[in-house]
């Protein structure tokens, strides 16, 4: 039986063409129109990407704010906690040789409330200058700023609180109401239709804040 074979030289020169095409289709890689369409896929995988990173960081920026705001109100509070809830019935005289009493709210000159508590810790009473356990405090409202400030003896010398500090910003607002003990809310103390009416029973505090709106709170005084 006769078959045929074609020249070796042929299936060589075939087999060189087939190798050639293979060669030149794996070495073209991609053409412009593919690079263009895959920088804009990856431009936009990347506007996208840096909108939720701005996103997240924007986010994170106010959660840390808000969480401030709200550490500065717990320490606000605390400290008025503290104060509030050992005012007792002290008078002192002022540096100008007038009397007050022991809780006065309303005051000429800025302060908004100033009384008399207990409690003041005094590791050091030994060493001088020597003060008492009972500390003045004045309560002001200055701008957008809450203010507390302290004398460092009852009966000072000079006007000027020894100690002040800002406690609270962004206060648009401050009002005070007392319930005496009759149980009937005072929007001054002493009340003016009374004669001697001691200590309130509770204060209450209401801020106008420009971030939270309006914020109250109620402390008991002692007895």
């Amino acid at each position: 039986m006769n078959r045929s074979y074609a020249p070796a030289n042929t299936r060589l020169a075939v087999g060189s063409v087939i190798h050639n095409v293979i060669c030149k289709k794996s070495q073209r890689g991609f053409t412009l129109i593919e690079l263009l369409v895959a920088m804009f896929l990856l431009s936009v995988m990347g506007a996208a990407g840096f909108k939720m990173l701005s996103q997240i960081n924007g986010a994170r920026g106010i959660m840390e704010d808000q969480s401030d705001r709200l550490h500065s109100l717990q320490r606000t509070f605390y400290w008025m906690a503290e104060d509030v809830t050992q005012v007792i019935d002290r008078p002192v005289r002022s540096a100008l040789d007038s009397n007050l009493p022991g809780l006065q709210f309303s005051l000429e000159g800025g302060a908004l409330m100033e009384f008399t508590r207990s409690g003041w810790a005094n590791p050091a009473e030994d060493v001088s200058p020597t003060r008492s356990s009972l500390q003045r405090i004045s309560y002001s409202l200055e701008g957008d700023g809450f203010y507390r400030s302290y004398w460092y003896h009852l009966d000072p010398l000079e006007e000027e609180p020894t100690k002040r500090r800002r406690l609270l910003g962004g206060v648009e607002n401050l009002t005070l109401r007392f319930i005496d003990n009759q149980g009937e809310w005072k929007t001054n103390w002493p009340p003016l239709d009374v004669e001697d009416p001691g200590m309130p029973r509770a204060i209450e505090f209401t801020f106008e804040l420009e971030d939270f709106g309006t914020v109250s709170r109620l402390f008991a005084l002692p007895g």
